[in-house]
C-alpha cells in the first residue's frame, strides 16, 4: 500500500489500511467484558442498575478507545506493540472479571483492572517518543493516563462510596480528554479511513450483545412462554433497526477527514454522538433479557426500557447531523 506521511517526524499513514487480526483479537475480550455488564444489568433491571451500568460501560469503553486512537496513529504491527497489546488484554480480562459486581465484592479488581489499562496506554505512548512531531500528543496522553492510573488504584483500597467518588473523578478526565488534546488533531491526525472502521466494530459488538440477549430471553426460564418470544423477537427488530440506522442511513462508519480547526470539532463531535448509541443498544440488550421473566414489569421498568431504548435514534440523529459534510 501506498504510505502518505506529511513530515518524516510523523508516524506513516497507509493509504486504504484496514483493521488488523489483533485489533480483532483484541476486541473479542470486550465481547466478554459487555457481556458480563450486561448479564449483570439485566438482573438488576432498575434505574440504580442503569445509571451504575452506563457508568461502567462507559469507563470500558474509553479503555478501548485510548487503545484504539494510539492504534490509528502509531500502530506499526511491531513486535513490541503486539506484546504490550497482549498485557492490556490481560488488563481487560480483569476489567471483564470485576464488572460483574462492580459496585459489590469485586470493585478492587475492578479498579485495578482499569488502574493496568491505563498505565499500559501511557506506556505505550512514551515509547513511540522517536516521532518528534507527536511529542505534544504523546507528553499530553501520557500525562492523563498516569493520573487516572493513579486514580483508578488507590480507589481500589477506600471503601465504596469515596471509591466511586473517585471514579467518577477520573471518567471526567475521560470526557474532557477529547478537548484536551484537540490542539494536536490537525497534527498528528488519526487514520480517516481506520479510525470509522474501528467504531463500527464497537458497534458490531454491541449489536452483538443484541442479538445474544434475544437467545437469553428465550432460553430464560424451564419452558418457553409467550413473554420470552415477545422479547426475543423484539429484541432482534430493535437490533436490526440499529443496524440499519448505523450502517446504511447515517453511514456514520464512512471516511472522516480532518481538515482544519472545524474538522478536528466534527471529529469529536461524532465520537461524542456514539455514546447515545452505544447507550440505547446496550440498556436494550440487557432490556430484552429482563423483559423475558414471566413476572410483570412495573410502570418504572417500562419507562426505563422506553428510556433506553429511545437512546438510539437520539444517536443516530446527532451521528447523521455530524456526517453531512463527510466526504
Amino acid at each position: 500500500m501506498n504510505m502518505a506521511q506529511a513530515s518524516p517526524d510523523l508516524p506513516p499513514q497507509a493509504h486504504g489500511r484496514k483493521v488488523t487480526w489483533f485489533e480483532l483479537f483484541f476486541d473479542l475480550v470486550f465481547v466478554v467484558a459487555v457481556a458480563q455488564l450486561s448479564g449483570a444489568y439485566a438482573h438488576h433491571f432498575d434505574w440504580a442498575g442503569a445509571a451504575g451500568s452506563v457508568l461502567l460501560l462507559l469507563a470500558m469503553w474509553w479503555c478501548w478507545l485510548g487503545h484504539t486512537f494510539h492504534a490509528t496513529r502509531f500502530d506499526q504491527q511491531r513486535p513490541d506493540q503486539r506484546r504490550l497489546g497482549l498485557v492490556q488484554i490481560v488488563a481487560v480480562c480483569v476489567i471483564a472479571y470485576g464488572v460483574s459486581d462492580a459496585f459489590g465484592a469485586r470493585g478492587p479488581a475492578f479498579a485495578l483492572g482499569l488502574a493496568a489499562f491505563k498505565l499500559l496506554l501511557a506506556v505505550a505512548y512514551l515509547r513511540e517518543r522517536r516521532w518528534r512531531g507527536a511529542h505534544g500528543l504523546i507528553r499530553a496522553y501520557a500525562g492523563l493516563y498516569l493520573l487516572q492510573a493513579a486514580l483508578w488504584a488507590a480507589s481500589a483500597v477506600l471503601a465504596p462510596s469515596p471509591r466511586l467518588a473517585m471514579w467518577l473523578v477520573a471518567m471526567a478526565l475521560d470526557l474532557a480528554s477529547p478537548w484536551w488534546v484537540a490542539r494536536f488533531t490537525t497534527t498528528v491526525r488519526p487514520h480517516s479511513e481506520h479510525l470509522p472502521e474501528r467504531f463500527g466494530l464497537f458497534t458490531i459488538i454491541l449489536l452483538g450483545e443484541g442479538v445474544a440477549s434475544s437467545v437469553h430471553a428465550l432460553d430464560h426460564g424451564n419452558l418457553l412462554h409467550v413473554q420470552a418470544l415477545a422479547a426475543a423477537f423484539s429484541g432482534l427488530v430493535l437490533t436490526f433497526v440499529a443496524w440499519v440506522g448505523y450502517f446504511e442511513v447515517t453511514r456514520a462508519h464512512d471516511e472522516r477527514v480532518v481538515t482544519g480547526a472545524s474538522g478536528g470539532r466534527d471529529l469529536r463531535m461524532w465520537a461524542y454522538g456514539h455514546v447515545p448509541l452505544y447507550v440505547g443498544v446496550f440498556c436494550q440488550a440487557a432490556g430484552t433479557v429482563a423483559m423475558a421473566s414471566e413476572a410483570s414489569w412495573t410502570m418504572s421498568q417500562t419507562l426505563l426500557f422506553g428510556a433506553g431504548v429511545a437512546m438510539t435514534p437520539l444517536g443516530l440523529t446527532l451521528l447523521r447531523a455530524c456526517s453531512r459534510n463527510v466526504v
